[in-house]
């Protein structure tokens, strides 16, 4: 058994101890708020400065001793500044929030969250700074970045605020986040702390959707459209259907299904099946022109878009609208094939994809057809919306084609060829305006 004695040596040892290590833990939570806050001194807390300085050499001067003490306040003063700005920006944290589906030219919204949490210290007239650059993949020219700035009054402990702005993205493509600046001048006005929340996260902006005219329908191959409505109509006829609904205005009332509709007590009709899916099959050419000087890349950038939202907007309205599939072909510097898009999600990597499309200087028309050639062994209709004009190897394998014969050959080294595997072919030549008489750009 421990003597009384020892017992209160014991005691005093570990209270000293203590004591020691409660200013090192304090330095310690110092140093590490000084690691992520930056403080500077504004232009008031510089003339306050020279006001403390002033009062100290006339202090000296005059041999006044309130004159120091006045001067050890305003020092005072400061210090407090400091402290109050390195802890109310210690330990906070943003979150943001944006739509799973962001489109060119059209208006969105990202949500910033603010947390703090901290126990016992709140944060005070908070601004908070987001910016954004235009960085689309391949590319190593960064545009001049975006930026926006919202102001939070206040946020208590262990709870967080939210504000939103919207904002636009003119172009479509990869946009990258440089990262969000907090600062704050509470509660002087002395100093301003400063903290920045690194992260390497992006988004990609989808192209613009825009409005098909009616004589979009013509891309399909009418010949088999018409033999599809006929089977349709045929299955009608007979009475076929795959469930109920509720009659809505307009509906015939030979679809209505009298026994369901006296057991439910309200007008139900036949859902006749669908007719079998229409597919679209498109390749999307995107090349350079090989004289491409400021002005001509301006005018290419123009017409790439329009290819691409195009394509985009056919997507969009076939997955939409549940009229059939689309299999897409893009013809860009990586070559890829998106087949059968029928669903909404498959829709969204298609537009995904579409945001990165570009074009580059050497054709890859043929290698995008032997890409579409194994997935789909033969075509019936295929529709070309290029940047160009149809060259003349296209030309004459079209001529071939209606013949079963011919063949698309490359100008590269090892002869490649491809053997026409389509019934019909199409060309649109965005650059002419050919896609006018089909689609609408989005304003």
């Amino acid at each position: 058994m421990m003597s009384p004695w020892r017992a209160r040596l014991v005691s005093a040892l570990t209270a000293a101890r203590q004591g020691l290590l409660s200013p090192l833990r304090w330095l310690n939570q110092f140093h590490k708020a000084g690691k992520t806050v930056s403080t500077r001194i504004t232009r008031e807390g510089l003339n306050f400065l020279f006001m403390i300085a002033l009062i100290l050499v006339v202090a000296v001067l005059k041999n006044v001793n309130l004159l120091v003490i006045l001067a050890g306040t305003l020092l005072a003063m400061l210090l407090i500044q400091w402290r109050v700005c390195a802890k109310t920006l210690a330990d906070l944290s943003v979150d943001r929030q944006l739509p799973r589906s962001i489109h060119a030219r059209r208006p969105f919204e990202i949500e910033l969250i603010l947390r703090n949490p901290k126990s016992w210290l709140g944060a005070w007239m908070v601004l908070l700074q987001d910016r954004m650059v235009y960085a689309p993949i391949g590319s190593t020219i960064h545009r001049a970045s975006q930026s926006i700035s919202l102001l939070f009054a206040s946020v208590t402990p262990k709870s967080s605020r939210s504000q939103r702005y919207r904002c636009v993205a003119d172009r479509r493509g990869r946009y990258q986040w440089i990262g969000i600046e907090l600062t704050t001048r509470f509660p002087l006005g002395l100093m301003r702390g400063v903290t920045n929340q690194k992260e390497l996260e992006s988004f990609v902006v989808q192209p613009a959707i825009g409005r098909l005219q009616p004589s979009w329908k013509e891309l399909f191959n009418v010949r088999q459209v018409g033999a599809k409505h006929r089977r349709v109509r045929a299955l009608s006829d007979e009475g076929e259907f795959f469930g109920l609904r509720s009659y809505r205005p307009g509906d015939s009332k030979r679809w209505i299904h009298w026994r369901s509709s006296a057991r439910r007590d309200e007008l139900v009709v036949k859902q006749f099946q669908q007719p079998e899916s229409r597919e679209l099959i498109v390749l999307l050419d995107l090349m350079i022109p090989s004289e491409f000087d400021k002005e001509a890349r301006k005018n290419y950038i123009k017409v790439e878009d329009t290819a691409v939202e195009f394509v985009a907007t056919l997507a969009h309205q076939m997955t939409s609208g549940n009229i059939g599939s689309i299999s897409v072909a893009i013809a860009d510097a990586q070559p890829t094939v998106a087949s059968r898009v029928a669903g909404r999600a498959q829709s969204y990597f298609l537009l995904e994809r579409l945001a990165h499309a570009r074009g580059g200087t050497q054709s890859q028309l043929l290698p995008t057809l032997r890409l579409l050639e194994r997935e789909h062994r033969f075509v019936d209709h295929l529709i070309v919306i290029s940047t160009r004009a149809m060259p003349n190897q296209v030309n004459e394998a079209w001529d071939h084609s209606a013949h079963r014969s011919g063949s698309l050959k490359s100008s590269s080294p090892q002869g490649d060829t491809v053997t026409p595997f389509w019934r019909s072919f199409q060309w649109i030549n965005v650059s002419a305006g050919e896609t006018a008489k089909y689609f609408v750009p989005a304003e």
